[in-house]
């Protein structure tokens, strides 16, 4: 176990300090001096190879994190207008939203197909309105070819947000492509024998081939759905709402392929070939049989593996069980924790970038808790008799079942709430009709029609129907469950610091009931002091802090602006969106998870500035997971469905609702939200009748305009006049050149000015005649599709403004005093 922590502490490093000789020299320096120290006998013999795989670790993280990129990689071809790609398909195709995805070796590039040379690289590749059967002509290791735009992988980079760039870079994949179906060009293939492309495109042809199967033996597709990611790990047809139904109700982990599946194909197997060999005397009298059925057990074990798509939860399972197979087979002992650790170190050294997988730390900690606890449980219950009658044995067995869904939860909630922002308070409960329902019924009828769909058809069918009829029940519980109001509850982000303490409350524990009470008691008083501590702190900042921070977010090509000021008031001005015809949903992928990393729950308002898709649609997911005092809008009615949407969560959720004109300000502790147009005569033009607000404390102030253009600009300036004077100007309509007008300019005297639009979008925003116009006037300009989201910090009298790089802010040396 010291041996796989040093591993991963290794790589956990080497993904934060970039490899260097210096490091290499310091790491081989260490190694040498730990090795003379151990001959002189001063260390313990585990500090040796601690320090070597630590080394290790370090070492391995560089190639994926920290690359160099050669000069016909094929990042140097992104941001072209129209690349000729071509290479072998990497990946098992997958179709979703009229659309198949997968990963392109990359062989020649260039800008046509004439002049295309040698390449290197990888990059994900969607074919869009693809026809019916490519999906099934497409097949891994397919040389393809097409003229496709690259782009390089970026990030919406905001405090709390998700590391797609890093989590693509783990699969060495830095660029994606996009094409129609009708130009992907299929190129001859290779007609060497390939076993292992062979072997790969077999499993994935009998993996959807069992998939449709279940689809049409099971009526209830949300059952179908589940039985299909149960049985074969393709999670394609669960939809967002099956999704969240099985999160919200603790459940989640039960559409992982885990130990629990491959438990059961391990004992089924061996108990069939055990008596297959038992029929032969020889085998039997020399023990050879149980032997054999071990080693023959594996075989079972790979084809499932490969076939469920071996993911990081099936790859530490798989290592687990293989590794007891392998002690029958020599007649040596299976330690489960010796297991784990070989598991979490085989894992390490062949991908290192599975460490910060979500489903590989989930797995691991959830197996260590459930060992930890339940051998504290036994301890605890050595001296107890429970009696021999059923009665006293039932309630044994179901006290220990309990346990471990308990042990389970309490060793990934805080990663759960770290990575999904929920709290499940019925997990337990819901495990006990789930875990019986789903995992020990439903799910070895699902394998055993796996395994005889190959010679009994008609069978196979009556069992999936079965396995399908009794995951339904176990859905429509589960529905009824997560609709209880105390059932689950969205949760703030927990940091680094509060996690690590959780972790070390409970090893404390562990210790003090492992007879090491000294140590222990010494981690859990550390623990909850520093835990104490650091929530001491962010309780002064929230609601003791005279400052007001501003965050106007990088959402792409949108605008949204959150206000922290004094004694906790939060409000929130616009969420970002894209059109109503995309599933990205900024309100859930990037506003919600930044109010959650800023521990923010309740807003006390919302201003909409005007219901266009791009400042709107964010806002349907915000108003229906947190709780909001009110929600401010102007006068005008939205025409589309989203509008409708975001009304109907409203009146839903009964959030008061006030209209500009008519509430003229915001009172925020020491500031104030003043709202200084529209003046209540409307425009045809909706961005004309775009909300324009202005945040004042002290002498430093921002305005809002929205997206004003020029006739909105020329009327509150004649109307409003002086009062437009503003430290910090948010760019009206995101720098286009119907706004910015030099007159709005000379009123407004701002000293910086942030730009809310995205990276190179199709609009050409901020326009070049308004940057030379910001430019020749002096101001200072962030724009959140380079910089990032951009964050304004006031003391009243000076404030700084500080940009955003992935979850640090980095200083950038800007006073503006009024």
């Amino acid at each position: 176990m010291p041996v796989g922590l040093a591993l991963g502490c290794g790589i956990a490093i080497g993904r934060l300090i970039p490899g260097s000789k210096g490091v290499e020299i310091f790491c081989c320096a260490l190694l040498f001096t730990v090795l003379v120290m151990r001959v002189l006998h001063e260390l313990p013999l585990g500090i040796v190879p601690a320090v070597l795989f630590f080394a290790v670790g370090h070492c391995l993280i560089q190639f994926t994190v920290w690359p160099v990129f050669s000069e016909n990689h094929i990042v140097n071809f992104c941001d072209q207008k129209a690349v000729w790609v071509q290479g072998r398909i990497a990946s098992v195709p997958v179709s979703s939203n009229r659309r198949i995805r997968f990963e392109l070796r990359v062989e020649q590039a260039g800008t046509t197909r004439s002049t295309a040379k040698a390449a290197v690289g990888k990059l994900r590749l969607s074919v869009y309105s693809p026809c019916p059967d490519l999906l099934t002509a497409l097949a891994f290791n397919d040389c393809i070819g097409c003229s496709s735009p690259l782009r390089e992988i970026r990030n919406f980079n905001n405090p709390g947000g998700f590391d797609y760039r890093g989590y693509m870079g783990l699969k060495g994949i830095y660029c994606t492509g996009w094409v129609k179906g009708n130009a992907l060009v299929r190129l001859p293939q290779s007609r060497k024998f390939q076993p292992i492309c062979l072997a790969v495109n077999l499993i994935q042809a009998c993996r959807r081939q069992f998939g449709r199967h279940i689809r049409q033996n099971v009526e209830n597709q949300n059952a179908a759905a589940v039985l299909t990611a149960l049985v074969t790990g393709n999670r394609q047809w669960i939809d967002q709402d099956l999704g969240n139904l099985f999160s919200r109700a603790g459940a989640n982990h039960i559409l992982a392929i885990s130990g629990l599946h491959l438990s059961i194909v391990a004992l089924v197997s061996f108990n069939l070939f055990n008596r297959l060999f038992s029929v032969f005397p020889l085998l039997v009298i020399s023990g050879v049989a149980r032997k054999l059925a071990a080693v023959f057990t594996l075989v079972p074990l790979i084809f499932y593996a490969l076939l469920s798509g071996f993911s990081p939860s099936t790859q530490r399972a798989f290592t687990m069980v293989a590794m007891v197979m392998v002690c029958l087979a020599v007649e040596k002992e299976a330690d489960t924790v010796n297991a784990l650790a070989a598991a979490f170190i085989a894992i390490l050294i062949i991908w290192p970038g599975a460490l910060f997988s979500i489903s590989f730390q989930l797995s691991f900690f959830a197996v260590l808790f459930i060992l930890g606890g339940m051998a504290v449980v036994k301890k605890l219950t050595a001296d107890t008799d429970t009696g021999g009658s059923f009665f006293n044995r039932a309630i044994k067995r179901v006290g220990m079942f309990m346990a471990v869904s308990l042990f389970a939860i309490l060793g990934t909630q805080p990663l759960v709430m770290h990575y999904f922002n929920q709290i499940s308070f019925a997990g337990i409960f819901t495990n006990l009709i789930l875990i019986p329902g789903a995992g020990f019924l439903a799910l070895p009828l699902g394998l055993l029609a796996l395994f005889v769909y190959p010679f009994f058809v008609g069978l196979s069918a009556l069992l999936v129907a079965l396995a399908g009829f009794i995951l339904g029940f176990c859905i429509d519980f589960l529905g009824w469950v997560s609709a209880l109001s105390m059932a689950w509850s969205h949760a703030v982000t927990p940091d680094f610091v509060e996690i690590s303490c959780y972790y070390l409350f409970c090893f404390g524990l562990f210790m003090v009931f492992k007879n090491m009470k000294k140590r222990g008691v010494l981690l859990v008083v550390a623990a909850f002091v520093i835990f104490s501590a650091r929530e001491y702190f962010l309780i002064l900042d929230r609601f003791f802090n005279k400052n007001v921070n501003v965050f106007v977010l990088d959402v792409g090509q949108g605008s949204a602006a959150l206000i922290e000021a004094p004694q906790g008031k939060r409000v929130l001005i616009d969420g970002g969106g894209f059109s109503r015809f995309s599933t990205f949903d900024t309100g859930e992928r990037i506003v919600a998870p930044f109010l959650w990393f800023r521990k923010i729950l309740t807003l006390d308002a919302v201003v909409l500035t005007h219901p266009e898709s791009d400042h709107m649609n964010g806002l349907i997911y915000i108003m229906d997971n947190f709780k909001v005092g009110r929600f401010i809008k102007n006068s005008e009615a939205g025409k589309k469905d989203n509008y409708r949407d975001l009304m109907a969560v409203v009146e839903h959720r009964r959030i008061r609702v006030e209209i500009v004109p008519g509430l003229e300000r915001l009172n925020l502790g020491d500031a104030q939200l003043e709202f200084l147009y529209p003046l209540g005569q409307r425009s045809e033009n909706a961005n004309n009748n775009s909300i324009v607000s202005k945040l004042t404390h002290g002498n430093i102030s921002v305005l809002f305009p929205g997206d004003i253009m020029n006739d909105a600009e020329k009327e509150i300036v004649r109307v409003r006049g002086k009062r437009l004077l503003s430290t910090v100007l948010v760019s009206p309509h995101h720098g286009s050149s119907s706004s910015s007008g030099g007159f709005f300019l000379d009123q407004v005297r701002p000293k910086s000015v942030i730009i809310s639009c995205g990276f190179k979008n199709r609009y050409g925003f901020p326009h070049a005649a308004v940057i030379e116009r910001y430019t020749r006037r002096g101001y200072r300009l962030f724009e959140t599709g380079l910089a990032g989201a951009v964050q304004i910090i006031s003391t009243g009298s000076c404030c700084e403004i500080m940009t955003s790089k992935g979850n640090k802010f980095c200083f950038i040396s800007t006073s503006c005093s009024p």
